[in-house]
């Protein structure tokens, strides 16, 4: 709080990622900070769902806004796994019913995309669209 009023930021403009790991070290203590940080504003992402420990409780419990699907699913789309397409489908779909909004990463394929648009997926971060690149090339990209 102490960088927000630094810097005049508002709180509902910054993201906060934390890991899916985080979730599973002393709950009790790690939800009521989340939870504080949302009553102040902020909003919670969390990130590389599905690449841990990640659980159906977890998803009823912790205090998060957005859910950042791991980039592991996307590697096993291409390969044309079912039961990794059906897993996906399914956590987009549970993630809207449960008011979460779900960003899938590292998409690198129109294939992916195509089956991302395909599901309902709205946010989708990746490759495909562009590599990371420095902060003067991207206000160039925006300006175009």
């Amino acid at each position: 709080m102490e960088l927000v009023e630094k810097y005049n930021l508002e709180p509902k403009d910054l993201q906060l990622e934390i890991t899916e790991t985080v979730y599973t070290e002393e709950k009790q203590v790690i939800y009521s900070i989340i939870s504080e940080l949302q009553e102040a504003g902020f909003k919670i992402l969390m990130d590389d769902f599905g690449s841990g420990y990640s659980s159906l409780n977890m998803l009823k419990d912790a205090p998060i806004d957005v859910l950042k699907l791991d980039m592991a699913f996307m590697r096993n789309l291409d390969n044309e796994n079912e039961r990794n397409n059906i897993i996906v489908e399914s956590i987009v779909e549970l993630s809207k019913k449960l008011n979460i909004s779900v960003v899938v990463e590292g998409v690198e394929s129109e294939k992916q995309v195509n089956f991302l648009k395909s599901i309902g997926a709205e946010v989708i971060q990746g490759y495909y669209f562009s590599k990371p690149i420095p902060t003067d090339e991207y206000e160039k990209l925006i300006e175009e």
